[in-house]
């Protein structure tokens, strides 16, 4: 960890949550084109983001998304933009339903430094 880095903690009832809003965003910023579609690869398909997720009881449909985000950049190169912009609709469809399951269920997270 560098000198002047932040921790965030995320309470462990609330991860779910925190991760779907998370990755909402990041689905969204893609999809307006604020963020390239590499940044699926570089934020929520990174192992050290999702893999504690796997064992949170996450439904298997939120985790595909979660697990195949790293590869928009690959389907924009094979298949152009709107079969990209379909699957974020997609994708986003997913998490949006998955949270409206959850009942506004919010979640609590504070920064911290070490």
């Amino acid at each position: 960890m560098e000198e002047n880095d932040l921790l965030l903690s995320v309470a462990l009832h609330d991860q779910e949550a925190f991760s779907l809003c998370l990755a909402l965003g990041t689905l969204q910023a893609i999809r307006s084109g604020a963020w390239p579609v590499e940044a699926g690869i570089w934020t929520i398909a990174r192992p050290v983001f999702r893999s504690p997720l796997e064992h949170l009881g996450i439904p298997n449909d939120v985790m595909k998304v979660f697990r195949h985000a790293d590869e928009l950049s690959a389907l924009l190169e094979l298949a152009g933009r709107e079969t990209v912009d379909r699957k974020l609709d997609e994708w986003i469809a997913v998490l949006l339903a998955r949270l409206a399951d959850l009942q506004g269920q919010g979640w609590y997270a504070r920064w911290r430094t070490e």
